[in-house]
């Protein structure tokens, strides 16, 4: 983790990011380090941790793809832009179809673990794809 001189952040493998969610939303936005406050109970880190979860599903169409004991692996499937597509195949007489077909049948999944700390911060670490 890391103060970078306006709030928390934590690196995900790839690069720092925010928290996801957070009980106390405002203590991120303090340079105090995290791991000096009170933690919480591990019942209520598993509530706020299914909070998350369900605003993520709820708002960003997310579906849960693992639930365990370390955290949650959410799945995003990757949108396919039909319109363009479309037009693209009435351009090329139909030819451009072939590639429409193949793109929406093997389209991917972006993939998410989702964890709460003990200090009731949830974090979004992107995992492994398919």
């Amino acid at each position: 983790m890391k103060w970078d001189g306006t709030r928390w952040r934590r690196w995900t493998g790839r690069r720092w990011a925010s928290a996801a969610y957070a009980l106390r939303p405002e203590r991120l936005l303090r340079p105090e380090p995290l791991g000096q406050g009170e933690q919480i109970p591990a019942a209520q880190r598993d509530r706020i941790l299914s909070l998350a979860v369900e605003d993520q599903v709820l708002t960003n169409g997310a579906a849960i793809v693992f639930q365990g004991r370390h955290g949650v692996v959410l799945g995003y499937r990757r949108q396919v832009s039909h319109g363009m597509h479309a037009i693209l195949t009435l351009l090329t007489g139909g030819l451009w179809a072939i590639v429409w077909y193949i793109v929406a049948s093997s389209r991917t999944e972006d993939r998410l673990h989702l964890d709460a700390d003990a200090w009731g911060n949830v974090w979004a670490i992107r995992a492994a794809s398919r």
